[in-house]
């Protein structure tokens, strides 16, 4: 009877084991992949600072060679130091009053300034 018994649980387990083997792999498969995903996720976002950040640091340098040519260029004509000065901080933005209540237009006055590296000014609505 013990043998038969034995016997009957070898058949079992052979039987058994395959298809517990497959619903075990596609469970453990799907939790792979979710974990993966969310690291795959991850890194493509670090990635996109990383470029957006070198994208920055190039615009910068762009920018900041730019205005040094600028100044050679300004220093190489031998021009007084006032209209060096002059040539070299461009013109301020200026909205009325009115204009700067706007507040949409004021900001996009406000970033205009900052990109080109000038001033805002509000001036009376005369």
């Amino acid at each position: 009877m013990s043998e038969d018994n034995d016997r009957l649980m070898e058949q079992f387990i052979e039987k058994a084991t395959p298809k517990l083997l497959e619903a075990l792999t596609e469970q453990v498969s799907k939790q792979i992949e979710d974990q993966i995903g969310g690291l795959k996720t991850n890194a493509e976002k670090m990635l996109d600072e990383i470029k957006d950040q070198k994208r920055a640091a190039a615009e910068v340098a762009a920018k900041e060679q730019a205005e040094a040519g600028q100044l050679k260029t300004l220093l190489e004509r031998k021009g007084d130091p006032a209209s060096i000065k002059d040539a070299l901080n461009p013109e301020p933005i200026r909205l009325t009053r009115v204009q700067a209540r706007d507040a949409a237009l004021y900001r996009r006055a406000k970033a205009q300034a900052e990109k080109t590296g000038t001033t805002l000014e509000i001036v009376s609505d005369e």
